[in-house]
């Protein structure tokens, strides 16, 4: 899981700092554990508040993001999630080329990509849209992930009320029940798609939170989520990195710092933040069942630091050598 490193890292030094009575390192942890900041940006009519307000909806429940704005160029983003409809346009890439830091691309509406296709149709939106977010990513060499903005929306502020559940129980039980047949405010609310799917839905016998989980899983919302996390894995890390360098700093004259950062939980932490960066770009880190197998990814990662890797992966190197070789000491020592 994402960021799980991370966390193990911060509950760690949070533990330490109360046992310690350490605000010092107590202030350390909670910057450390700051939600990433997310900016929402998007050429107009792509839907970017829709995709903004959905986010936000989700960061409230989850604590691992937060939306700072919807305005391009915010200077308080850690992540830019940059808005698209259809296609990557020129201005599009202008902006994301701008943007200097992490970027997620998301293609909303993924929905009308299906109705566009009437081959995809049967698939639904997810499928015909991945495919199109595989051919773009392929083409810009960013992540790019399908959203309905609209039905995630619908989902997390539970939109379809009492009037509207009623609404589609009615137009689910004539035999030519039809989203065209229904009243305004539903297909406002969920679009023709997104009523064809709760019509489905009550037609199996689906309650009304099943049919808004129903919805929500076909929004995507929640995969665009994770990876806003994946591609924010850096940050978290650089912000471990800093985090390491002022605890440093501190174990020159307290000893019981330099104690902590020794520790086997606060080694084994840092390679699995680390492990995430590095896992987010694509590269593979074997998971181990022996002593051997810890050696030998220990010896594979020292020789991927000193390889020619930019700065950030030749620290991730360096963490997953020293976490694999403090667990081959441990299991090695066990067998």
């Amino acid at each position: 899981m994402i960021g799980q490193g991370r966390q193990i890292f911060v509950d760690e030094l949070k533990r330490f700092a109360t046992e310690a009575a350490d605000s010092r390192c107590a202030a350390i942890a909670n910057r450390l554990a700051a939600p990433l900041r997310v900016a929402v940006s998007g050429r107009p009519g792509v839907g970017r508040s829709t995709v903004g307000r959905a986010l936000g909806r989700v960061a409230d429940t989850r604590g691992t993001i937060t939306v700072t704005c919807t305005v391009p160029g915010s200077a308080e983003a850690d992540v830019d999630v940059y808005v698209v409809t259809e296609v990557v346009k020129p201005e599009d890439r202008d902006a994301i080329t701008a943007a200097g830091r992490p970027v997620l691309a998301v293609l909303n509406k993924a929905d009308l990509i299906a109705t566009a296709q009437p081959g995809l149709r049967s698939h639904g939106p997810t499928s015909a849209a991945r495919t199109r977010c595989a051919s773009l990513s392929a083409r810009t060499g960013l992540p790019i992930q399908p959203l309905v903005g609209l039905l995630a929306v619908a989902a997390l502020d539970d939109l379809v009320d009492d009037r509207l559940w009623a609404a589609l129980q009615v137009l689910a039980s004539q035999p030519a029940g039809h989203p065209g047949a229904a009243e305004p405010r539903l297909l406002d609310t969920l679009d023709v798609f997104g009523v064809e799917q709760a019509l489905a839905a009550v037609r199996r016998g689906a309650t009304r939170d099943q049919t808004r989980a129903l919805l929500r899983s076909l929004s995507c919302i929640d995969e665009v989520v994770n990876e806003i996390e994946s591609v924010g894995a850096q940050v978290r890390y650089r912000r471990l990195l800093d985090a390491v360098a002022e605890l440093e700093t501190l174990a020159v004259t307290d000893r019981r710092v330099g104690e902590f950062l020794a520790r086997d939980d606060t080694v084994v932490a840092r390679m699995a933040t680390a492990v995430d960066v590095v896992e987010a770009a694509g590269l593979n880190v074997s998971r181990c069942d022996s002593a051997a197998a810890y050696l030998r990814r220990a010896v594979d990662w020292q020789r991927y630091s000193r390889g020619p890797v930019a700065g950030v992966h030749r620290a991730c190197g360096a963490d997953i050598v020293r976490g694999s070789l403090r667990l081959w000491s441990k299991v090695g020592s066990s067998a």
